[in-house]
């Protein structure tokens, strides 16, 4: 009796080679084509606490703060007509605001190089 099926295993395996090399080949050219790594988040800790009608800002610091270039404080959304302050840089800074009704507050740190990160997003 003669064996029909011996060359279907050597296909198959052809088929696997093919496969590996163009996942192999598609690695090689994303990492040559520049497809960078996805970015690390800044860490940078800024909170904003209600006590009655005063907002306190506090800048708490973190890894990043030296790069950090600007620390601006919304109060109540992002919009051209909205209440907005910069906060100081360095770790420690406070800052107060009042604030009657309770306000959404936006925190954005702007970093060298003119990269924005929201730092903080909540309604206070």
């Amino acid at each position: 009796m003669a064996d029909t099926d011996g060359g279907i295993s050597e296909v198959v395996s052809v088929i696997l080679m093919v496969a590996v090399v163009v996942i192999l080949a598609a690695i090689t050219a994303s990492t040559v084509m520049g497809v960078r790594m996805p970015e690390e988040p800044k860490t940078v800790v800024v909170t904003a606490v209600r006590s009655g009608d005063t907002i306190a800002f506090t800048n708490h610091g973190g890894m990043n703060m030296d790069r950090v270039a600007e620390i601006r404080c919304w109060i109540g959304g992002t919009g051209p007509g909205d209440e907005n302050f910069t906060l100081d840089t360095r770790a420690g800074a406070t800052g107060t605001r009042i604030v009657p009704d309770p306000a959404r507050i936006v925190v954005v740190g702007t970093f060298v190089g003119n990269e924005s990160w929201i730092l903080f997003d909540e309604t206070v």
